[in-house]
C-alpha cells in the first residue's frame, strides 16, 4: 500500500512551456501507465503518456476504440490510478491520494460528463444536478436553490421536477451539466457527450462546452468524432496507449481565475459536522426512495424482519405475562411463609419423632420477625352423602383461614363467629371435595354429610402414639359416622388452582379438636413471618429454638421466599430459552436483509459509480447502505410490533387469565434488535459496495 499524505501547496513549474512560457500547468502527467491483467495477458492501456494541461484550456482527446482515451480521461478525472509515472493537479501528486482524498479532489475540482448521461433515476432534475453538494455538506435550501438556477440558465426551467426517463436526451445532457456545475466544475471532462445526441443536441451541447470554456473552466473533451474535436482549441491524438498528436497550448492562451456564475447562487462547503449532518439526511432520503423503487422485495424483505420480531416480542410478552401471574400468584400464597412438619430423611427407619406441642409453638411466637404461628390440624377422613363416598382430608379453620390459605367463597358461606367459638357441626368444601360428593348442577349448600374415620388413620381420636401420655390428652371419640351439615363452598382465590392430594373439608377448629381429634399437639404448624427480619435470618431461629425445646432436629421445614428464588430462576432460564427460539427467526430474517441488500449492491454499481465520480468518500456509501438496511429492519421491526399487539389483544380478548401486553420498553427493545440486525446484516453489503472503483462501477449498465 502506498502511503498517503495530505495535499501541498502548489509548485511553481520553471521549465519552459510549449512557446517557451514559464506557467503553472493544472494538469500534469509525467510518464504515466496503465495496465490491466486479463487472465495470464497484461494489457497496456497507457503506455508513458507525458503531457500538461493549463487551466481555461479546451482540450480534446482524439482516437479510435481501444486507443486509451477514456483511460486516460479516469485517470485525468481521479477515478483510476495509474500504474507507473506521476499525475500532478497544480503540483499536488494524485497519485499519492487517498480514496477519501481522490473523492475530495473530484467534488472539489472536477465536474463530469457522461455519454449515457448517468443520472439516478429516482431523483427529478434538480436533485440530480444537486447530488454533488450533498457530499460537499451544503443545505438542501442552499444547493436546490443553485440547482434550480442552473438549470433555468440551461433552460430547464419548466423540468426542474421531471425525472430522467421523462426528458430527452438533449435535456438530460443539460441536466448533468448543470450537475458539472454544481460545486464550481473548474475542470469539467465530458466523455462523448455528443455520441447519443442527434445533430442539433449534439450541437448545442457543443456550443454549451464552449460557452463554459469561454467563463473560465478547463474542459477537457475526449471523443473519437473529428468533426466534434474541431471545436476544441488543442488536440490530442492517441493510439494505442501512447499520444501520437498534441497541438500544444495555445499561444494564445491566457491563464485565467475561474469566476463565480453570475446568474447561479454559490455554495460554500460546509464542515465535517455539517456534512455529517447532511449526508445522514440524504442518506435517509434516499433510502426511502430505493425502498419505493422496489415494494415487492422490500415488502417481502420486511416480512421476514416482521416475522422475526413479532416471534420475540411475542415470546418475551407472553413468557412475562406467564411469570408475572404465576409468580406473583406464587408469591402471594407462599411469601413470608414457612412450614413445619415432623420428621426427616435423617432419622433412623422406623423412628417416630413426636408431634409439636402446643407450649413449643407458642414459645415460637415471640421470636423476632414472627407475625403468627398457625397448627395444621388435618386428619384423613371418609365423607358420605347418599350413595356418594370419598377420602377426604378434615383440617381445622378459624377466621384467618380463607386469607392465610389465598381462598374465596364460591357459594354459600364462610363459619360465622359463632360456630367457630361453639364448635358447630358445619363444614365448608373446597372445589376437589365438593366434586367428589355432589354433581355439577346440585348445590351442596345446606346438605348434610356423615363424616367418618378414614381406614388409613386408624379411626378418629387422640389415641395414637403422638397423643399418649401428654398432659391433658382426652378420650378418643367414638368412631361412629357424625353428621355435619355443609354451609359453603370455597376456592382458590389465584390463579394456580393448584391442590395437591386428597379434597379439604373445613370445620371449625374447635369442633375439629373435641370432634375428631383432641390431643394437645400439631404434626405440622406454619410461620407467617412480618418481613421485619431476612427469610433465612428467621427460620435459623426458629430451628434453634426447636432443636433446644426437642432435644434434636427431628423435624422439617419449607421456605416459601426461598423456593420462590428457585422458581423465578427456573422460569427466568426458561423465558431466555423461548426467546432465543424466538430469536431464530429474527436471525433467519437478518440473513434475507443481507441477501436482498447485496442484490441491491449489484443492482445500483452504476449509482455507487455515480455518486463516486460526483464525490462520495467510501464512508458516505457505506453509511447509504447501512442505513437502507437498518430503515428496511426498523421499518419490519414496527410492523411486526404491529402484528404482536394485534395478537395480544386477541388473546387478553379470548381469554382472562393471562394479561398479555407490549408495553414502550417491548416498542424500544424491538427498534434496537431492528437496528442491530440491520448495522450487522447490513455490513458486509455496505463494505462491498464502498470496495468498488468508481471506474468498474461506471461501467456496469
Amino acid at each position: 500500500m502506498r502511503p498517503r499524505r495530505q495535499p501541498r501547496p502548489a509548485r511553481p513549474r520553471s521549465e519552459p512551456g510549449p512557446e517557451g512560457r514559464v506557467g503553472m500547468a493544472l494538469i500534469e502527467l509525467r510518464g504515466v501507465s496503465r495496465r490491466y491483467t486479463l487472465g495470464t495477458i497484461e494489457v497496456r492501456a497507457l503506455d508513458g503518456i507525458t503531457l500538461a494541461i493549463e487551466a481555461g484550456e479546451f482540450v480534446a482527446i482524439m482516437g479510435q476504440s481501444g486507443s486509451g482515451k477514456s483511460t486516460l480521461m479516469n485517470v485525468l478525472g481521479c477515478l483510476d490510478n495509474p500504474t507507473e509515472g506521476q499525475f500532478l493537479i497544480d503540483g499536488q501528486d494524485a497519485g499519492q491520494f487517498g480514496p477519501d482524498e481522490l473523492a475530495a479532489l473530484r467534488r472539489e475540482r472536477f465536474g463530469f460528463i457522461f455519454q449515457r448521461y448517468h443520472l439516478l433515476p429516482h431523483l427529478d432534475a434538480r436533485g440530480n444536478a444537486a447530488l454533488p453538494a450533498v457530499y460537499a455538506g451544503v443545505g438542501s435550501g442552499a444547493r436546490g436553490a443553485r440547482a434550480q438556477a442552473l438549470l433555468e440558465r440551461l433552460g430547464l426551467g419548466e423540468r426542474l421536477h421531471h425525472k430522467p426517463n421523462e426528458l430527452s436526451g438533449g435535456q438530460q445532457q443539460r441536466v448533468s451539466i448543470a450537475r458539472a456545475l454544481m460545486n464550481g466544475g473548474q475542470i469539467i471532462l465530458a466523455d462523448e457527450p455528443t455520441g447519443a445526441l442527434d445533430t442539433n443536441s449534439g450541437a448545442e451541447m457543443l456550443r454549451l462546452l464552449k460557452e463554459l470554456n469561454e467563463a473560465g473552466h478547463t474542459i477537457i473533451l475526449v471523443t473519437h468524432d473529428p468533426t466534434v474535436a474541431a471545436h476544441a482549441r488543442r488536440v490530442i491524438e492517441l493510439r494505442d496507449g501512447r499520444v501520437v498528436k498534441d497541438d500544444g497550448t495555445p499561444t494564445d492562451h491566457k491563464t485565467q481565475t475561474l469566476p463565480p456564475a453570475p446568474d447561479a447562487p454559490q455554495v460554500h462547503q460546509g464542515g465535517w459536522l455539517r456534512r455529517w449532518q447532511v449526508q445522514w439526511r440524504e442518506a435517509v432520503a434516499t433510502a426511502w426512495l430505493s425502498l419505493q423503487g422496489n415494494r415487492l422485495r422490500t415488502f417481502l424483505s420486511m416480512l421476514g424482519i416482521s416475522i422475526g420480531i413479532a416471534s420475540v416480542v411475542s415470546i418475551v410478552a407472553l413468557t412475562s405475562a406467564a411469570r408475572s401471574t404465576f409468580e406473583g400468584e406464587f408469591q402471594s400464597v407462599m411469601s413470608g411463609k414457612i412450614w413445619i412438619w415432623r420428621g426427616n430423611n435423617r432419622l433412623p427407619p422406623g423412628a417416630q419423632p413426636p408431634s409439636f406441642r402446643l407450649a413449643e409453638i407458642d414459645a415460637l411466637r415471640g421470636l423476632p420477625g414472627i407475625a403468627s404461628v398457625q397448627g395444621e390440624r388435618q386428619l384423613p377422613v371418609l365423607l358420605r352423602h347418599r350413595s356418594s363416598d370419598a377420602n377426604l382430608n378434615a383440617r381445622g379453620a378459624d377466621g384467618n383461614t380463607l386469607y392465610e390459605r389465598k381462598l374465596k367463597v364460591d357459594s354459600g358461606r364462610f363459619f360465622s363467629a359463632y360456630e367457630l367459638a361453639e364448635g358447630a357441626q358445619v363444614l365448608v368444601l373446597d372445589e376437589q371435595s365438593r366434586k367428589a360428593l355432589f354433581k355439577d348442577t346440585e348445590s351442596p349448600v345446606g346438605k348434610t354429610v356423615l363424616l367418618s374415620g378414614s381406614g388409613a388413620a386408624g379411626g378418629m381420636g387422640g389415641g395414637g402414639e403422638s397423643g399418649a401420655g401428654l398432659p391433658g390428652a382426652g378420650a378418643a371419640p367414638a368412631t361412629a359416622a357424625l353428621p355435619f351439615t355443609v354451609i359453603g363452598t370455597v376456592k382458590a382465590d389465584t390463579q394456580l388452582g393448584i391442590n395437591f392430594g386428597n379434597g379439604i373439608a373445613f370445620v371449625p377448629e374447635r369442633t375439629f379438636i373435641q370432634r375428631l381429634d383432641s390431643r394437645p399437639a400439631v404434626d405440622a404448624f406454619s410461620v407467617q413471618m412480618d418481613f421485619t427480619q431476612p427469610p433465612e435470618e428467621v427460620l435459623r431461629h426458629i430451628k434453634h429454638r426447636l432443636v433446644a425445646l426437642r432435644g434434636a432436629e427431628n423435624f422439617s421445614s419449607w421456605s416459601g421466599d426461598s423456593e420462590f428464588r428457585k422458581m423465578q430462576e427456573v422460569t427466568a432460564g426458561f423465558a431466555a430459552l423461548f426467546a432465543g427460539v424466538g430469536a431464530i427467526a429474527l436471525l433467519v430474517g437478518g440473513v434475507g436483509v443481507m441477501n436482498i441488500m447485496l442484490v441491491s449492491v449489484s443492482e445500483r454499481t452504476r449509482e455507487i459509480g455515480i455518486r463516486m465520480a460526483v464525490g462520495a468518500r467510501q464512508g458516505d456509501v457505506r453509511l447509504q447502505f447501512l442505513i437502507e438496511a437498518v430503515v428496511l429492519c426498523c421499518l419490519g421491526g414496527l410492523v411486526g410490533v404491529g402484528f404482536s399487539w394485534l395478537g395480544a389483544q386477541a388473546l387478553n380478548a379470548a381469554q382472562d387469565k393471562l394479561a398479555v401486553t407490549v408495553s414502550w420498553s417491548a416498542l424500544g427493545v424491538a427498534f434496537a434488535v431492528s437496528s442491530a440486525v440491520g448495522l450487522i446484516f447490513g455490513t458486509v453489503p455496505a463494505r462491498r459496495a464502498a470496495a468498488l472503483s468508481p471506474v468498474d462501477a461506471l461501467a456496469r449498465e
